[in-house]
């Protein structure tokens, strides 16, 4: 995920790629570290804050609105199951499938930025209507 969006020289995707490793990153040592009611209120503070991280960059581009939701429903998740509910679920496989569609999600649009790239620099070297050249 990191390399494809270095690849992509977009300055958002690259920094969503990043955000996103560091948020798995706490959330693995977190679950390392913390039990219980602490491990939950540890990643609610790890969601609110990233889900804020994205809001900011949602001010400029529309790339990080499903993250800054996705953040923002998990922080809402871990709040509600940890006084609302007041069920001691398990938060892992939420987390799990969360961190998947956030590595799709950024993955493919750095791919997307890829191919709308090599387009350009093929119809700059004379491809016909942004296809690629025949070697």
């Amino acid at each position: 995920m990191i390399i494809v969006a270095l690849l992509s020289r977009s300055p958002q995707i690259a920094a969503a790629a990043r955000l996103v490793t560091l948020n798995w990153a706490f959330s693995l040592q977190l679950w390392l570290l913390a039990d219980g009611a602490v491990l939950v209120l540890a990643y609610f503070v790890i969601d609110a804050s990233t889900a804020l991280v994205f809001y900011a960059m949602c001010r400029k581009r529309w790339f990080p609105v499903p993250l800054f939701f996705l953040h923002a429903v998990l922080a809402l998740c871990h709040i509600g199951a940890l006084y609302v509910i007041k069920l001691n679920i398990p938060v892992q496989p939420l987390l799990n499938r969360a961190f998947d569609l956030e590595v799709v999600y950024v993955s493919a649009c750095g791919l997307f930025r890829l191919i709308l790239l090599r387009r350009a620099m093929a119809r700059a070297r004379g491809g016909v209507d942004g296809r690629f050249p025949d070697p």
